[in-house]
């Protein structure tokens, strides 16, 4: 097995485009964004080409540099959420990844990974690393708009109901404006969530976003009367549109903007040809999970793992 410190982008993102099971948290494109906003994050992807011809690349985020003999770096797939993993050519199997499991619990490094729930192949991790069993929600999709409409439950029509009468409307960010109001949006969800928020995100992470991603993201906003009172952040890679984050006003619950913003995303991923859309894992908050399930979301367990070097 050959090893590729630092694959380059070409490498890389042939494996992401070629394997239906990535997710955009694979691309270089998002780990190029997020060490655009964090200067102390560097990229540390690995690449590998076996024996057989077969390639694959093990996408990381590197949030600790090593020091020489003293120090240890910090290795994370994916980051924010995110899904990490091996992302392969169809003669990559299991036991060529097994081999890229090997290979990297010999190195001077802490290691995470949140594996990707749309992978069909199984790969048991190495002894020592503390694994957690989890789960997202997706909604397979169709072209038939009337089947996603029935997808939803009881609750889900009725809500999405309730949003129409008061009005709610949607549509792309377009301007630097809109970003800002979005951030604006977020700051508000973090002072009601209070201390439950684990991590803050710089308003530089969403101008990145914005100005970098091209089609790849895409920063829908629910608006009442000309105000944004909600928005969505979505992935789009392949045939997965993946939920990334979200910010909402609270004097505005009662208009059900999230269930129309979800809804229009929904059938514009499934017209323009994606298969799933993923909601996203859900932190353990029932009703999170409930909302996710009124619009027909089954769950795809995954598992984040975390090996310390010691």
């Amino acid at each position: 097995m050959q090893i590729k410190d630092w694959p380059d982008v070409p490498f890389w993102e042939e494996l992401a485009r070629a394997n239906p099971a990535c997710t955009f948290y694979h691309t270089p494109l998002w780990h190029d964004i997020v060490i655009k906003a964090y200067k102390d994050y560097s990229i540390g992807t690995r690449g590998f080409i076996f024996d057989n011809g077969g390639r694959a690349a093990f996408p990381f985020i590197q949030t600790k540099k090593g020091r020489p003999l003293l120090g240890k770096s910090r290795l994370k797939s994916s980051v924010f959420g995110g899904y990490g993993g091996i992302i392969a050519d169809t003669s990559v199997g299991a036991a060529q990844q097994q081999e890229v499991y090997d290979f990297l619990v010999k190195q001077r490094a802490s290691i995470s990974i949140d594996t990707n729930p749309f992978s069909k192949t199984a790969v048991k991790l190495p002894e020592g690393f503390i694994c957690k069993e989890d789960f997202t929600q997706a909604l397979t999709l169709t072209k038939d708009e009337q089947a996603l409409y029935q997808k939803l439950n009881r609750g889900g029509k009725s809500n999405l109901n309730q949003a129409k009468k008061h009005g709610i409307t949607v549509r792309l960010a377009r301007t630097d404006a809109d970003v800002h109001a979005y951030y604006a949006l977020y700051r508000d969800t973090l002072r009601r969530w209070g201390d439950g928020a684990l991590f803050e995100y710089p308003e530089s992470l969403f101008f990145t976003i914005f100005a970098h991603a091209g089609n790849a993201i895409k920063i829908w906003l629910a608006e009442k009367e000309g105000v944004i009172v909600a928005g969505v952040i979505i992935f789009y890679w392949n045939r997965i549109a993946t939920y990334w984050h979200g910010a909402s006003h609270q004097d505005y619950f009662q208009c059900y903007p999230n269930n129309m913003l979800h809804m229009e995303i929904i059938r514009d991923a499934a017209a323009a040809g994606f298969h799933f859309y993923d909601f996203g894992p859900s932190g353990g908050q029932e009703g999170v999970v409930r909302f996710k399930k009124s619009f027909g979301a089954q769950e795809l367990p995954f598992v984040s793992a975390h090996r310390k070097f010691r």
